[in-house]
């Protein structure tokens, strides 16, 4: 029996035609990196320009990205081959390789915001001796084309941000499919305290506003409020509506005291994630300005979540490893976090809301719930973890 396990990892550096163009043609016939420039004579061809624009990390703003891929790479069980698949002169070696593989994952990030690639290679992938492993990034998005893929390739392991309910209501149909809840969790390597930090921040915040298709408010409810009443309350609040790469979060957090946020993920996975199709190709193909509450009344108004798709995400972890106290709305946060004990809990309506800033103000107490919270995730929740238990299951189930 060989000692370690040879794995395909199969990442995307991003979506789209150009990108596919980019990393095949540059990366792949010629050889460039990231950063790569054209050569003299071809620098004043528009169109080359754009193409060798396109030689950068896509992903450096989805920290979880290199996480994931990272703990995989450094997991002492595995032999990790990476395959970008936008490169398809990597991808076709891969695919016409596939039998030398002992396990094949495919990550967030290739089964995230566009299937159309993945789809047009699922047959290739039947000629597999290896069992499959696929993360489903994006669980709000895209769902019958995520679904239909996995039937195709005979997936055996689907993982879900989710909670194992709702990771099952979505997945359950997929025969021969164990659906295995994967959260997110800590990258100690890259999120850590620095002693000498200063933390002239009260409240921070950095990160998208999510569209109205998502189905609900709460999370920009609280970046408002904070927006609004910080100054006044005197609290020194840094709210930024953008992502930054991993480095620069990572400095972020150690100038904060704490953060705000919410749940990710939506209360509507109705039909198995069809109302949120049809919302969201409303809100971004027919009405990109469409106001939340126009959405919410032709969309949401009137229906009963069947399942909850709210979840803990990896910007619940990061916090954690810099010993940043987080102020978060009330949730389930995958049975995880514990609220008032993990991170103080601001109530939905909001009626707590002078408890939450008092209990911020004591410094005593954020020290406690931080030290407390950063020993407890250090102990269970890091990406070590994670590809631990994955394999576990991945040897423990399947034959091959």
């Amino acid at each position: 029996m060989k000692d370690l396990l040879l794995t395909l990892y199969l990442d995307a550096n991003g979506v789209g035609r150009d990108v596919i163009l980019a990393d095949t043609l540059l990366r792949g016939v010629f050889g460039y990196g990231d950063g790569g420039v054209p050569p003299r004579w071809l620098r004043r061809n528009d169109r080359v320009t754009q193409l060798f624009a396109l030689l950068q990390d896509v992903n450096a703003r989805l920290s979880y990205s290199a996480d994931w891929r990272e703990a995989l790479a450094a997991s002492p069980a595995l032999d990790v081959e990476i395959c970008n698949i936008n490169n398809l002169v990597h991808l076709g070696r891969c695919l016409l390789g596939l039998k030398k593989y002992d396990l094949i994952i495919v990550s967030h990030v290739a089964a995230g915001d566009d299937m159309k690639l993945l789809l047009k290679v699922a047959a290739a992938f039947q000629r597999r001796r290896a069992p499959m492993v696929t993360f489903i990034g994006n669980e709000y998005d895209l769902l019958e084309e995520k679904i239909g893929f996995l039937r195709k390739v005979g997936c055996e392991y689907v993982c879900t941000q989710l909670p194992l309910a709702a990771g099952n209501y979505l997945y359950g149909e997929c025969a021969n499919c164990r659906v295995v809840e994967m959260p997110h969790a800590l990258n100690p390597e890259h999120y850590y305290p620095i002693p000498e930090a200063r933390r002239d921040i009260d409240i921070g915040f950095v990160g998208d506003i999510y569209w109205p298709f998502i189905g609900d408010r709460e999370r920009t409810d609280v970046i408002e409020w904070f927006e609004r009443h910080g100054k006044a309350l005197g609290l020194r609040c840094d709210i930024r509506r953008e992502r930054l790469p991993r480095a620069e979060w990572h400095r972020f957090l150690n100038g904060c005291n704490a953060l705000i946020g919410a749940e990710s993920g939506t209360y509507y996975l109705n039909g198995r994630g069809r109302l949120l199709d049809c919302a969201r190709n409303y809100n971004l193909i027919e009405d990109r300005a469409a106001s939340f509450d126009e959405v919410f009344d032709r969309f949401f108004r009137g229906q009963t979540p069947e399942v909850s798709g709210k979840c803990i995400s990896s910007r619940h972890f990061e916090p954690i490893g810099t010993k940043t106290c987080q102020i978060l709305l009330e949730g389930h946060y995958n049975g995880i976090l514990e609220p008032d004990r993990h991170y103080i809990s601001i109530k939905k309506d909001f009626s707590n809301i002078d408890d939450v800033i008092a209990r911020y103000r004591d410094a005593a107490y954020r020290s406690r719930m931080v030290a407390e919270t950063y020993d407890y995730v250090l102990s269970q929740h890091t990406y070590r973890h994670r590809v631990e238990h994955l394999l576990r299951t991945v040897t423990s189930t399947s034959p091959s």
